[in-house]
């Protein structure tokens, strides 16, 4: 299925709040709902120089978010969570691409990567479709758990002029 338009914008307090209430995640991607709680990502990555937050909108519906965080000159790490309810939308591939593009034009960097659960075959295919490449994997404990990871990165298209943080 193919997503609407997307369009991202600072993730403001209202909007923090209703990812709070939203839905757990079903089966098989329930581990990934701490992601979304109090203690989860939102509060882990609070807007900082060193972290920019961005709602991903379809129309006037908050259908999910984007971070970059621990911004240097030459890196930074991407995350995302959609709206439970908006899945295999094609909203996943939309946010990101739009925000490595931000990453790439606007903030002037070379490379973005991130990390992936190992049995997130979905997500992976997805990253590879856009262009992320496999560098590693890791095993990181998350809420106590080791859990598997492959480590992915993407670089700034050749010919790109990046702006400056």
């Amino acid at each position: 299925m193919t997503a609407s338009p997307i369009e991202l914008a600072p993730l403001t307090a209202a909007e923090v709040a209703e990812i709070a209430r939203w839905p757990r995640y079903p089966a098989p991607v329930e581990a990934l709902d701490y992601a979304l709680r109090p203690g989860g990502w939102l509060d882990t990555f609070p807007e900082s120089p060193a972290n920019r937050r961005f709602a991903v909108h379809a129309g006037h519906r908050l259908v999910g978010f984007t971070l970059l965080v621990d911004i240097r000159p030459d890196d930074a790490e991407f995350y995302i969570a959609i709206h439970p309810e908006m899945l295999g939308e094609g909203f996943g591939r939309a946010a990101t691409q739009a925000t490595a593009e931000v990453a790439f034009r606007d903030l002037g960097l070379p490379r973005i990567h991130l990390k992936v659960r190992v049995w997130h075959e979905g997500a992976i295919h997805v990253y590879r479709s856009i262009g992320f490449k496999t560098i590693g994997e890791q095993v990181q404990e998350i809420q106590g758990r080791p859990t598997a990871f492959v480590l992915m990165e993407l670089t700034r298209p050749a010919g790109q002029s990046g702006g400056q943080a």
